[in-house]
């Protein structure tokens, strides 16, 4: 039996009614709509101080230690023991993909894992549908001498590890706690990937979250209110505003917001929440709850302007013409325009952002570019080949350790209009995706289709699984390496200036010395011009990861 450390250091949901009677639903749900939202404020803890010591085992086949293997058995996972804040856990449900675990001090009832299997199975099914769970783990435990019906505890790590501890005090009542547990998974999830966030950073967590169980569990009544509007809203927004500037100037600012880690009774902070959010949505197309989880809170910061302005372009193209025997440019624009918010050529707005995008990698000039990328000091974004990535784990573990975007670019740059969806999903993207994920523990959103090649079908099948298609706006032609010199490669960077440029490059597939020398005088340029360098989750408003 394999125990796993975990020191956990947790933020408190509690309820403070005991579900007796089934009369009592309704003050359960309000009591719990308070103080909800202690499991938001772990992001300042999340950036300084380690939680959670050891990853939890994914009982990889490639394991060498198989006391901790996960064994599969008739499409049911087999988990090891862990320990979480000092108690030892044992696994239960094992046919749920939500992996869930039970104080071992204790043996559930057979009503508590029939109750829990009906209430856990809907969760389970939309998380795991919409992130990677590897390093996440749900506890729960009897307490029948605690004051509260429950209390959900989460603690999050800088390993990039999530914990929630749910807390009963007898078997749950149906649906009591779907919306406050799925807001702790959501929120453990995200704090996984956030530095400290500060105030915005709670607004954004809560909002989040509230979208999250709105569009995904879709349940009659979200048991928040949300509506703010009007004089209400323009005074939040000022408060809040305030009390970023003052948080930033002095290091206090959201006590009118939150009791630590909690929002006050008035509800305003999980409104105002909910509103930058979906501005967010209007914002960057093709952005929703589940695929903007990553994102730095700092991103959404835009929305507290008043009024907000959203000034998209009319459509998107490519500016460099059309290459001999490649998808025509009219056809990619026609893509783009059928299919808004799932494929992209270039940014959706007006802002001076450029995102330096590479295909075909890993190789030997990726370590160039990631040293002349570190110069700078800015980021790009990386479209990679599975068979280029198996000999190259230690290149891509220092570009995603310094804040580039990694991507799918296909297994073996395929000419994936021949295959159908399922077979482009499994042979190539899919299993791209699982080195990434078994290599450096992120599941790319983004995919590049090879040669631009993807039918209209295959991006709404990619975009149901929640992977975007992105292309490009301005085509360098490195690719053409014989004939297409450090010059022209600057030339056409130039000369092909928009708002929102992304650029398609190489760093392999042939000899790309051309395009790391032309790097630093297109770098030069574009800071000359007041442009910002981006990854493309930036740019596009998306995480670029699951």
């Amino acid at each position: 039996m394999m125990l796993i450390e975990s020191k956990q250091s947790s933020l408190t949901i509690e309820n403070s009614e005991r579900p007796i009677l089934s009369r009592l639903l309704l003050p359960l749900i309000i009591a719990v709509t308070a103080l909800l939202s202690a499991c938001v404020g772990g992001s300042s803890s999340t950036a300084k101080d380690p939680i959670d010591t050891t990853p939890i085992s994914s009982g990889s086949s490639d394991s060498t230690d198989n006391s901790s293997n996960n064994d599969s058995v008739n499409g049911e996972v087999s988990r090891a023991n862990i320990l979480l804040g000092g108690v030892e856990y044992q696994p239960i449900l094992d046919e749920l993909a939500l992996p869930t675990y039970w104080a071992a001090t204790s043996e559930p009832s057979e009503e508590m894992l029939s109750v829990l299997n009906t209430q856990l199975a809907p969760l389970s099914d939309t998380f795991s549908s919409q992130f990677t769970l590897e390093s996440f783990a749900l506890g729960l435990k009897l307490d029948p001498l605690q004051s509260q019906a429950y209390k959900i505890d989460i603690s999050t790590s800088e390993l990039g590890q999530s914990r929630v501890i749910l807390t009963l005090v007898a078997v749950p009542q149906d649906g009591v706690l779907t919306q406050p547990l799925a807001t702790a998974i959501y929120i453990a999830l995200r704090q996984a990937h956030q530095a400290e966030g500060g105030l915005l950073g709670k607004l954004v967590n809560h909002g989040l979250a509230l979208h999250f169980i709105e569009s995904e569990l879709k349940p009659a009544h979200l048991y928040q209110e949300t509506e703010l509007t009007g004089t209400a809203l323009d005074d939040a927004i000022t408060q809040a505003k305030s009390a970023i500037k003052n948080e930033t100037d002095n290091g206090t600012g959201d006590d009118a917001w939150f009791n630590g880690a909690e929002p006050k009774d008035n509800g305003v902070a999980w409104k105002l929440g909910y509103y930058l959010v979906a501005q967010h949505f209007v914002r960057y197309p093709g952005s929703d709850a589940a695929n903007s989880f990553a994102l730095d809170p700092g991103l959404f910061r835009i929305n507290l302007a008043s009024p907000i302005t959203v000034n998209h372009k009319n459509e998107q193209y490519v500016r460099t013409g059309d290459v001999a025997n490649q998808v025509g440019i009219s056809e990619l624009t026609r893509q783009a325009s059928d299919y808004i918010g799932a494929y992209f050529l270039e940014g959706w707005n007006q802002d001076k952002l450029i995102a330096l995008t590479f295909d075909d990698g890993p190789s030997i000039y990726t370590t160039q570019i990631l040293d002349l990328l570190a110069q700078y000091q800015i980021p790009a974004s990386f479209f990679w080949m599975g068979k280029n990535m198996q000999s190259n784990q230690a290149i891509m573990a220092r570009a995603l350790a310094e804040g580039h975007t990694l991507a799918n670019h296909s297994w073996n740059h395929p000419h994936g209009r021949s295959l159908t969806s399922e077979d482009l999903w499994q042979t190539q993207i899919l299993k791209t995706n699982e080195l990434f994920q078994s290599s450096v523990g992120i599941t790319p959103r983004f995919y590049r289709p090879p040669y631009g090649e993807i039918t209209g079908k295959q991006v709404a099948f990619l975009d149901d699984k929640g992977i975007k298609v992105i292309l490009w706006s301005v085509d360098t032609r490195d690719w053409n390496s014989p004939l297409v010199t450090v010059e022209n490669i600057s030339d056409v960077m130039i000369n092909n200036q928009h708002p929102e440029v992304i650029s398609l490059m190489h760093d392999a597939g042939g000899n790309r010395q051309n395009t790391v020398d032309a790097l630093p005088g297109v770098i030069d340029y574009y800071h000359t011009q007041g442009y910002r360098f981006v990854n493309l989750e930036i740019m596009l408003g998306i995480s670029d990861k699951r």
